[in-house]
């Protein structure tokens, strides 16, 4: 399915569910002025497609004393194929990796890390060291404030 399978009805249901995917299927017909069985069959599809790829609940790290964010700006030594599957193989697998972006700049990645504190960020940058010897250098920004987290992608 590409963009352009999707219509108008398909985009006011992903703009709605990705703000609240607890939203029951009668609420969103009301929005896009559809019947509530016509929803669900576009939201099922959506999924079967990969459109939609999970739905999740956000969590304030603060309130489960889970405070910091790091920005960890990772310069390896060599993009090989093979080494660079390996490190991601080992970012999907860590739980405390939040997102991770293989980017253009001066770095090779960007990944966004939650700690409890310094202590255990020190940690897992190690263990990230240790698990990936081709990682040369890790650049660490600390999130002082959140003044916007999300996951919304616009769909016009």
């Amino acid at each position: 399915m590409s963009s352009e399978d999707i219509d108008h009805c398909d985009r006011k249901i992903l703009e709605i569910i990705q703000v609240d995917a607890e939203l029951p299927a009668s609420t969103i017909a009301e929005e896009v002025n559809l019947s509530a069985s016509a929803v669900q069959r576009r939201i099922k599809r959506l999924k079967d497609v990969g459109i939609i790829v999970a739905t999740v609940a956000m969590v304030d790290g603060k309130k489960i004393g889970r405070p910091l964010v790091f920005l960890a700006a990772v310069e390896v030594e060599r993009e090989r194929k093979d080494l660079m599957s390996q490190l991601k193989k080992w970012l999907l697998g860590e739980s405390y990796v939040q997102q991770a972006f293989y980017t253009t700049g001066a770095s090779d990645l960007t990944v966004v890390i939650t700690a409890k504190d310094v202590e255990e960020y020190d940690l897992i940058t190690q263990r990230m060291v240790e698990m990936n010897p081709n990682i040369k250098r890790i650049n660490t920004s600390v999130c002082l404030q959140v003044y916007k987290r999300g996951s919304v992608i616009p769909t016009d």
